[in-house]
């Protein structure tokens, strides 16, 4: 909340919200000295949420890229492994499980249709 000015002077008051009843109440901090400390120290507790804000940002969009390398890796290692296990005499049907071949050797020629 902040300063409140009144008639007598500036009054510093921080605003919380009751844990039991979810309400938010205006609690009295002190006026002078002990308001300019208090807001002092507020105010520096809300720049270093900001850098902590900042920071996971910034991580969170390096796990992003990190994360979209792993996925066209990902997509890379599938491919090698279909193209390996089609050349090794392993088929799929209907994208189910790799099966290997009836009749064929290790290489994938099918010997009994020559």
């Amino acid at each position: 909340m902040g300063y409140e000015i009144r008639k007598n002077g500036r009054y510093f008051y921080r605003s919380e919200r009751d844990p039991l009843t979810g309400r938010v109440r205006k609690r009295y901090v002190g006026r002078g000295p002990q308001a300019k400390a208090a807001a002092t120290a507020l105010e520096a507790r809300r720049k270093q949420r900001a850098d902590e804000r900042l920071t996971v940002t910034r991580v969170v969009g390096d796990l992003r890229a990190i994360d979209s390398q792993m996925v066209e890796l990902g997509e890379v290692v599938t491919l090698l492994t279909e193209a390996t296990l089609l050349a090794a005499g392993y088929h799929r049907q209907n994208y189910g499980p790799w099966r290997r071949r009836r009749g064929c050797d290790v290489h994938g020629w099918n010997w009994g249709a020559v």
